[in-house]
Parts: structure tokens; sequence; C-alpha cells
């Protein structure tokens, strides 16, 4: 865990992604959870460790389950997210929390029984453009980041110069777009680069200044521009995944070769859907 400021601290060790602790006089407040159950308790003893009595509340910044299955660890506790996001938590009470149980079976059988047993808890309180928190001696602000998912939502601290990004930034990785709003997603980098920041908590990866919009940018706004070419000149979404070639911006450890070339693929898919609604409306 590293403290990032007085009483503002990141854990960047767990499965699926970063988490966050805002202390404060009226309780700590949790940015996401972990979405393994042996991570959430993990988290849950290093802050008792810390002498975290009680938690004011729980941010969850996208209706991943990376992001909300931890919630069950903490519950009963006051949960945050972004309007949009109540709907899909929901369908993970169903059979989606059996598929996710199910990547995990033949590695670790105990993990997914566990996981497919789980209570999903999504969010009590929505928000839908901004929400300023006063928590005693902090004060926080979300606020919705419409890219990663339209339901995206980041955790902001005016007075430390902090933001907590959600997966709008990923520092040094490909973004994940299966859900992406892309056009909106570069709105929002550019509003992210406006604001008074001086650290930056990514979704994954280490806490990075500003410097680690300028690679996602590049990518993002090529990869439009790249797809929207070849769409115009009649190629159908399989020769764009094909055909959509692009410099190569981000390192790829050998070890996810594989997983990097889906999500390749699946983001050209993803802008190739974005841009074929959008030519069709002209």
């Amino acid at each position: 865990m590293r403290e990032l400021t007085h009483g503002v601290f990141v854990e960047t060790d767990y499965a699926g992604g970063n988490v966050g602790l805002i202390l404060s006089e009226r309780g700590a407040l949790l940015v996401d959870t972990p979405m393994l159950p042996r991570d959430a308790r993990d988290w849950q003893s290093n802050l008792r460790s810390m002498g975290v009595g009680s938690l004011w509340g729980i941010v969850n910044t996208d209706p991943h389950p990376e992001h909300f299955l931890g919630n069950a660890c903490f519950w009963p506790v006051r949960i945050l997210g972004h309007e949009l996001t109540v709907k899909q938590v929901a369908k993970y009470k169903a059979s989606a929390l059996e598929e996710l149980a199910e990547l995990y079976r033949e590695r670790d059988a105990e993990l997914a029984d566990e996981l497919a047993e789980l209570d999903v808890h999504g969010p009590e309180l929505c928000v839908e453009d901004r929400l300023t928190l006063h928590l005693g001696d902090r004060h926080v602000q979300v606020l919705h980041l419409n890219g990663h998912t339209p339901a995206s939502l980041g955790v902001y601290l005016p007075e430390e110069r902090i933001l907590f990004a959600g997966d709008n930034v990923v520092n040094h990785g490909y973004p994940v777009m299966f859900q992406a709003n892309s056009a909106a997603w570069l709105e929002t980098l550019n509003a992210i680069r406006a604001m008074d920041i001086e650290l930056i908590v990514p979704g994954s990866g280490e806490p990075c200044g500003k410097e680690a919009i300028e690679s996602l940018v590049a990518y993002i706004a090529e990869l439009r521009a790249r797809v929207l070419e070849l769409f115009r000149a009649g190629a159908s979404r399989r020769e764009c995944v094909e055909k959509a070639v692009l410099v190569e911006r981000f390192p790829v450890p050998e070890e996810q070769a594989a997983l990097v070339k889906r999500r390749k693929r699946e983001n050209v898919e993803r802008v190739y859907a974005e841009i074929r609604t959008s030519e069709r409306r002209r």
C-alpha cells in the first residue's frame, strides 16, 4: 500500500485493478473494492491493521466486476455509483456471476465456488453528473467521466490535487474499450488535462502525472482515424480488424501477449461499431 498524501492511499497489487482509501473525520471512503474475495479480505485486514474503524462509504468507478464484487466483504456500507450502473450490476446476481466463476474453475475450484456464491451489492446512492462530499476535514468530488463506460466515475480531491480516474486512465497499457464511447473518452481525457491535478491514480498501473494521458489520447485518436478511413473505403468489421495496424504505443509483457492481442481486436471492433452508427446518421 502506498500513501499518496496524508490519509490518502492506493493499493496496486490486487487482481483486476487499483483500489483507494481516503481517510476523513466522518470515516473512510473506499474507491472501488478488490474483485477476488481473498483480496477483498486482505484489503479489509489491512484497513483494520491501520486502525480504520468505520467506513463512510464506497465509490464504485464503473459497473465492471473488478470494481464492485468486493463490496460484499464490507457490507453493510453506503455505496455510490453512476445511475446507469444499477441495472448492469444487477445482472451479476444471476448468470453473469456464474460465468465469471467458470473463468477460474480450472485454476482454482475453491475460488470459483466462492465467486459463484457472492452476494452482489450495487450502488444505493446514484450520481448523474457530480456530487460533492463534505466529510469533515476532507472534501471529495465524485465526477461523471464518460468514456471507458457510459457510467464511469472519477473521485477528485481538489485540495490534495489527486484524481482517482478509474479505467479512463491506464498507465502504460492498452485500455479496455468493449463498452467505450471513444469520442466521449477523448473529451474526458482533455477535461482531465485541464483539471488542477498533481497526481492521477489510474484504474491499473502505478500512480502517475498527466503525461500518462498523452499516449492514451494518441492511441484512441489514431484508432478512430484509421477505422474511419477504412470504413469509408468500404471495409467490413473483420477487414478493419485485419487492416487497422497502429503504432505500438505501450509495452506488452510476453505473458500478456495473447490478452493484449484480443483486447486490441475488441477495441477496433468497438470503434468500428461507433463509426458505423455515426456515419449512418449523417
